[in-house]
């Protein structure tokens, strides 16, 4: 295309030629310079010329050309970045016909919604590589903070030969979208193994992988098979690493080592008196990593543990016991 915005478009027509003849290089060969031939003076003559030039060269590439798409306004609109449309065009059959193509060539024309027809854009060339198989996802594992993707390399190629891998590019969507959007990892992960850290709690992640090629990470190979998981919060906070409980008169502080967890809701204190079970001091969990217990009687002896809640309602282990002995 030239750049210009496209106004009241109705459609855009995608051309593709197989293997197109050397004449197809560009559809507006460059105005011949030097002097016009003879017969030929009159004003306008070389705007003339070009045109000429122009509608023989679009000809041409009609002759050879196949109109793979046809792209209305929703098509259009659903494939625009910015200022761009992206049209992918899936290259499968050819990279598995008895030949493989050596230059494929694209151009586009758009349609206004009288019909007009817009002038062919330029000619896109380029020589297609053969993208390797598809990996086989063997295992999506949930952890506390990240899921874990493991791969298998793919064998082949698409035409059956050893398949070469420069790495691999890792795609996540949501269970209820069916498209795909950029990968999570812009350069390709060499390993068959990638860490998600952005997946988020109470979300059902769909994950698939693609193998670039060796210094072509443009190019990538067939989608593996899909493989989802329902990543719920089930993983409680560590407890509590220490607890002190120092009596005093009428009252037993307690101090315990903060958790580190970015969704701990707080914490939950337990006290049992001589051999009874412990019992729940606390209702809510409290935010502060310390207590005042001063329902206390003299000359008792008190066992006490907290844990640790998170905000999916996780519990974690229990602190170490404190015992205190009050006055």
């Amino acid at each position: 295309m030239n750049g210009d915005p496209l106004r009241d478009i109705a459609s855009l027509e995608i051309y593709r030629v197989v293997d197109p003849s050397p004449a197809l290089v560009t559809t507006r060969p460059p105005v011949a310079h030097g002097p016009a031939p003879a017969g030929d003076q009159a004003p306008g003559s070389a705007a003339r010329r070009e045109a000429a030039n122009v509608r023989l060269a679009e000809t041409a590439f009609f002759h050879e050309a196949k109109r793979v798409d046809l792209l209305p306004v929703a098509a259009i609109a659903q494939r625009t970045r910015g200022a761009t449309v992206v049209y992918r065009d899936p290259l499968y059959p050819l990279l598995s016909a008895a030949k493989l193509p050596t230059l494929l060539a694209y151009a586009v024309v758009s349609v206004r919604r009288g019909g007009e027809r817009s002038p062919l854009s330029n000619i896109a060339t380029f020589s297609p590589d053969v993208p390797p198989g598809p990996p086989a996802i063997v295992r999506v594992t949930p952890e506390e903070g990240r899921i874990c993707i493991e791969w298998l390399p793919p064998e082949t190629d698409l035409l059956g030969r050893p398949a070469t891998v420069g790495g691999y590019r890792v795609y996540r969507r949501p269970l209820a979208e069916e498209e795909y959007e950029a990968p999570l990892n812009a350069d390709p992960v060499k390993g068959t193994a990638y860490v998600d850290t952005t997946a988020a709690y109470g979300t059902k992640p769909v994950y698939t992988v693609r193998a670039t090629l060796p210094e072509k990470p443009k190019v990538e190979g067939v989608p593996a098979l899909e493989e989802g998981v329902d990543y719920r919060d089930v993983f409680p906070p560590a407890a509590p690493a220490r607890l002190d409980a120092l009596p005093e008169a009428g009252l037993v502080r307690l101090l315990w080592d903060p958790v580190a967890a970015p969704d701990l809701a707080g914490y939950v204190v337990f006290r049992g008196e001589g051999d009874a079970p412990a019992v729940r001091l606390t209702e809510k969990p409290i935010a502060d990593a310390f207590f005042i217990d001063n329902a206390v009687a003299p000359a008792r002896r008190y066992r006490y543990t907290v844990v640790a809640v998170d905000t999916a309602g996780n519990v974690s282990q229990p602190s170490p016991e404190a015992v205190a002995e009050t006055f």
